[in-house]
């Protein structure tokens, strides 16, 4: 059983969750100035670390914050509170902001950022399960228009949320004037014509990590591959849609606003996809390193 006041790391030092405390003039929380990643470890190993730390580095260099004096370190920080916690299987949330100061839009100066490093316990890998499925609505996409920056501006992302919530599904699938962009915590993709079809990796979206590994495990099994903007109307009429991402791995959208997609079941793409990043994590993950 997760302990219910996980170890976490804050500003240098490993504490208990609930003896954590920030600044009311956290930068973070008054202007949303600051940048996040999630990624998984699966019997106690990484999926691409290095991937992870390369978009945050980027995303950091977007709005102008100098990565901290720990940054480099983030990888052992996260082993080490994966060991306190007891945990194999997981979830690490990095979280990296501006720091405190006097509510200001100007950048202050001679601050230093705040680091903030929770773990979550997660079940470990199936490599037999079944592609899991849920259903999701249509929503306008409100976002801004930096989406490749992994910002913590997600409140249009928890409206929309939400509000598939309240119609009953598990996700909302983002559009700009009918052109789809991705869902409101994953990567949203389709097949027509047995192509496996993803909105470019542009401003629009973020290039998910785990998006990146089904493109590439999709080239490596011969399923062509279209980066282009498709438009709802093909999304609903699409032999499969799917969703990518850390958390959820791959995941087949069965039913758009009450429309079944195609049969609604998953199809023969997803599941060879989804059986691809099992074995791809399997290999990474669980098999002995040289």
């Amino acid at each position: 059983m997760p302990h219910p006041d996980p170890i976490i790391y804050l500003n240098g030092g490993f504490i208990r969750k609930s003896a954590a405390t920030m600044s009311v003039d956290e930068r973070g929380m008054l202007f949303g100035d600051g940048v996040y990643e999630v990624l998984r470890f699966y019997a106690g190993r990484p999926l691409a670390m290095d991937m992870h730390l390369s978009r945050m580095s980027l995303s950091l260099s977007r709005i102008e914050l100098t990565p901290p004096d720990d940054f480099d370190q983030l990888p052992q920080i996260a082993e080490a509170l994966l060991e306190k916690n007891g945990l194999s299987d997981g979830k690490i949330y990095w979280q990296i902001t501006r720091g405190a100061a006097p509510r200001n839009p100007d950048y202050p100066k001679d601050v230093p950022p705040t680091v903030l490093v929770v773990p979550s316990p997660t079940a470990a890998l199936d490599a037999e399960s079944p592609v899991p499925t849920l259903t999701a609505v249509l929503a306008p996409d409100e976002r801004w228009s930096n989406c490749w920056i992994k910002s913590l501006m997600l409140l249009p992302n928890v409206l929309a949320a939400n509000a598939a919530h309240r119609a009953g599904c598990e996700s909302a699938i983002l559009h700009r004037d009918g052109r789809v962009t991705e869902a409101t915590n994953a990567n949203i993709m389709i097949v027509r014509d047995d192509e496996l079809w993803t909105h470019p990796a542009d401003r629009w979206i973020l290039n998910g990590v785990t998006r990146q590994l089904i493109l590439q495990l999709a080239h490596e099994s011969g399923i062509p591959v279209r980066e282009e903007i498709y438009d709802t109307d093909q999304l609903l009429a699409a032999e499969e849609v799917l969703l990518t991402g850390t958390t959820i791995q791959v995941t087949a959208i069965t039913q758009v606003d009450g429309q079944a997609i195609a049969a609604g079941v998953p199809g023969p793409v997803t599941t060879r996809l989804h059986d691809a990043l099992n074995r791809h994590i399997a290999t990474q993950c669980l098999c002995p390193q040289p």
